[in-house]
C-alpha cells in the first residue's frame, strides 16, 4: 500500500512540476511577444521620426566640437575636419533618401511577420496601433519627406 501511495504522490508531484514549468514558459513567451511588439512599434516610430526630421540639429557641428575636444585638434585640423564633414553631408542626405524606401519595405515585412504570430483580435489591435502612430506622425509634420 505504501508503494501505491508513494507512486501516486510522485505522479502528482510530477504533474504539479509540469504545470509549474508550463506556466513559467507560457509567461515567458507572452512576455517576449508583448516586449517584441512594444519594441517594434517604438523602434519603427523612432526610425521614421529620424527619417522624416533628419539627424538632430547641428549634429555635424557637435561632431566637430567633440573631435576637437577629444583629440585636441589644432585650428587648422578643426578647419580641415569641418570641410570634410561638410563634404560628406550631401552623401549622407542622398543615402537617407535612397534608404527611405528600403526601410519602409523592411518595416512592412517585419509588420507582416509580427501579424503572422498574432490572433485575429491581436492583429486588429496591432493594425489600429500602427494606423494611430502613422496618423500622429503625419500630424506632426510627416509630409516633409514625402515620396515622389
Amino acid at each position: 500500500m505504501s508503494d501505491k501511495g508513494e507512486s501516486g504522490m510522485n505522479e502528482n508531484e510530477s504533474k504539479n512540476r509540469w504545470r509549474l514549468w508550463s506556466g513559467v514558459v507560457a509567461i515567458l513567451i507572452v512576455g517576449m511577444i508583448i516586449g517584441g511588439l512594444s519594441a517594434t512599434v517604438l523602434m519603427r516610430s523612432h526610425i521614421v521620426h529620424i527619417m522624416r526630421k533628419g539627424p538632430p540639429p547641428r549634429v555635424h557641428e557637435r561632431l566637430v566640437d567633440k573631435l576637437t575636444e577629444d583629440l585636441t585638434l589644432t585650428a587648422d585640423q578643426r578647419t580641415a575636419v569641418e570641410g570634410i564633414v561638410r563634404e560628406f553631408e550631401p552623401r549622407f542626405r542622398a543615402f537617407e533618401e535612397q534608404s527611405r524606401a528600403e526601410v519602409k519595405k523592411i518595416a512592412g515585412q517585419m509588420e507582416d511577420e509580427i501579424r503572422g504570430i498574432l490572433t485575429p483580435e491581436q492583429q486588429a489591435k496591432y493594425d489600429a496601433n500602427l494606423q494611430r502612430i502613422r496618423a500622429d506622425m503625419e500630424r506632426r509634420g510627416g509630409g516633409r519627406h514625402r515620396e515622389h
